[in-house]
């Protein structure tokens, strides 16, 4: 018998109300024994008073001290828990076992209370008769591990809070011509800067000096490379407050382009990820806490060795692709994402692998019902004490259903935009729209380089169109309006730009056009109308013809309104040689060429 054993037979458990140790049943001896050789925590409570042999272990975790509570009523010993184990002991007593999950345990040390987390098991032990004797405990501290998914879904609140009360932690934009910054109050905070020069703007050099020297460099190139290639820009990095305080944050931004093409400014916005990216730091410390935390989290946790072969997938992997990770591999990612995807998460991924940098990328990949929904992901490396990469953490994200609202939101913005732009009776320009696209068509052609390309306008009115009005009514003259409309857009080009400039007058914008070429559409125009003819709901029908000035420059410099000019003025020819007819305006002559 061990010295242990020995010294536990030795206590007083007549005073207990049991029989000397040696009289004790064999199943009893015998857990006893095994106790005295177990590491973990182990308690029996013997009898209905649940008189406590503990290991040491285990009166440790229950009182922090050593030899001071068995042959005692676990009742005494931790009076809290009354309760608790009152329950337990008459369930095992009835030859019930029992089991509690994370349950908070408070134990008095030096008068006060500390609180600890526990997994309780309870299981009878049943004596030669068939009688349950005791309940043995075993007990295992999960402190630990409970202050952790604790800390994680706070962390996890507090960020979702954040986005969903703003959709964006904070904004900025870039003018870079003048390299100015202008940024929202969550920046400043972020960047360590003053709230009022950020929202004045202020230079880009003193955001610069706040991103951590180690990605300075990195975040520089990114966004030369944004401007160069025109595509979007995101970087994950580090920012250095003034009392040394280290940020991690997402910085995204597009650039802002002129109708030219040229990137002139950029918009974007910062969000914050200090607790997400401490939070992955510490689960890659420890393996035990890392694959136990993850499975707390909503997102697919993954990590890689440092060559960067997948050697972990938390519990969402497979509810989300519905693939055991035992039976996955790198081939299985690369038929997972979405193929028009996969060179750019290629190309991404290797890079990161390469430079060390930051892995950050959205794309589609194939969810187990089949669709194709969208991922954010995340890496960072974890680096020894000589900062060589020793492993790879990451997180992906569904954020779908995000994309799906932001993609419906910019096709209502097309649609409004549309419904802006078109007429809503004839389908063609309106009158604001058509000066804005023609200005837009006019300056593309002057900034090419040595063009001295034609530019020619159509001004077109429906002859008569009062008389159509007062005679069928105003719902036959919209009739007229929509049929005219249709059969102009009917005969110009794809490039032309076709808008009502009010009532019955239209105009045409033909880019490239010289006058021969402009007079064939304006004849073309004018035959399509004429020829078409318009059923009216009553029976019958009617047909509308249109009078047509043509005007013609090379000029760039206020050319429309110059064109609208001489246009007009041909117009006004055409109606005075009696209407259904095609005039070309010519210098200062009234009007030139009459063409039927």
């Amino acid at each position: 018998m061990s010295d242990w054993l020995r010294s536990q037979a030795n206590l007083d458990w007549r005073s207990a109300g049991l029989p000397d140790f040696d009289q004790w049943d064999r199943a009893l001896v015998s857990i006893a024994t095994m106790m005295m050789y177990a590491q973990a925590p182990m308690a029996l409570m013997l009898g209905s008073a649940g008189v406590l042999l503990a290991n040491e272990s285990a009166q440790h975790l229950f009182t922090r001290s050593a030899g001071s509570c068995n042959a005692q009523s676990v009742l005494d010993v931790m009076p809290q828990h009354v309760a608790l184990f009152s329950s337990a002991l008459n369930r095992a007593m009835q030859g019930e076992s029992s089991s509690l999950r994370e349950h908070p345990f408070h134990v008095q040390v030096e008068g006060e209370l500390h609180r600890q987390w526990l997994h309780l098991d309870f299981t009878p032990v049943v004596g030669a008769d068939g009688r349950p004797l005791a309940a043995l405990c075993i007990p295992c501290d999960v402190t630990g591990l409970v202050q952790r998914v604790h800390h994680l879904a706070d962390s996890e609140q507090r960020l979702r809070y954040a986005l969903e009360g703003s959709g964006l932690v904070g904004t900025w934009t870039v003018d870079l011509a003048t390299q100015i910054s202008k940024a929202d109050a969550n920046v400043a905070r972020m960047y360590g800067l003053p709230e009022d020069d950020c929202q004045k703007g202020i230079a880009v050099s003193r955001f610069h000096a706040s991103i951590h020297p180690e990605d300075r460099e990195r975040v520089a190139t990114a966004i030369l490379q944004s401007v160069q290639t025109r595509k979007a820009y995101r970087c994950l990095y580090r920012v250095a407050g003034p009392a040394g305080q280290i940020r991690w944050v997402v910085s995204s931004g597009n650039p802002g382009r002129e109708e030219d093409g040229e990137v002139t400014q950029f918009l974007g916005v910062v969000v914050e990820v200090t607790e997400q990216m401490e939070t992955a730091s510490a689960l890659a410390a420890s393996r035990f806490h890392f694959e136990t935390l993850t499975e707390a989290l909503p997102q697919i946790v993954w990590s890689c060795n440092e060559t960067g072969q997948h050697d972990y997938f938390s519990r969402r992997w497979s509810e989300f692709t519905g693939i055991n990770p035992q039976d996955a591999d790198e081939h299985t990612w690369k038929a997972l994402v979405f193929p028009e995807h996969w060179n750019r998460v290629w190309t991404t991924w290797q890079n990161a692998l390469h430079t060390g940098g930051a892995y950050d990328i959205d794309y589609r990949f194939r969810h187990f019902s089949g669709e194709y929904r969208w991922l954010r992901v995340m890496a960072l490396p974890i680096r020894d004490e000589d900062g060589k990469i020793v492993r790879w953490f990451g997180t992906s994200t569904d954020i779908h259903e995000a994309y799906k609202a932001t993609e419906e939101r910019e096709r209502l913005a097309q649609e409004l935009e549309r419904i802006a732009a078109e007429d809503q009776l004839t389908g063609v320009l309106t009158r604001r729209a058509f000066f804005a696209q023609s200005d837009k068509v006019i300056q593309a052609a002057q900034a090419a380089p040595g063009s001295r390309s034609h530019l020619s306008l159509l001004m077109l009115d429906i002859d008569h169109f009062k008389a159509v009005n007062d005679t069928y009514g105003h719902a036959v003259g919209d009739m007229v309006l929509a049929a005219s409309a249709g059969q102009i857009q009917a005969a110009v080009r794809i490039p032309d730009l076709v808008g009502r400039l009010g009532g019955e007058e239209f105009a045409v914008l033909l880019p490239g056009c010289s006058r021969n070429e402009a007079i064939k559409v304006a004849e073309r125009i004018r035959s399509f109308v004429q020829a078409h003819r318009i059923e009216l709901d009553g029976g019958g029908s009617i047909s509308a013809t249109v009078s047509i000035g043509v005007a013609t420059t090379v000029r760039k410099t206020g050319a429309i309104h110059h064109l609208l000019t001489c246009a007009d003025k041909a117009l006004y020819a055409a109606k005075a040689e009696g209407r259904n007819r095609v005039c070309i305006f010519e210098g200062d002559r009234k009007h030139a060429v009459v063409r039927r």
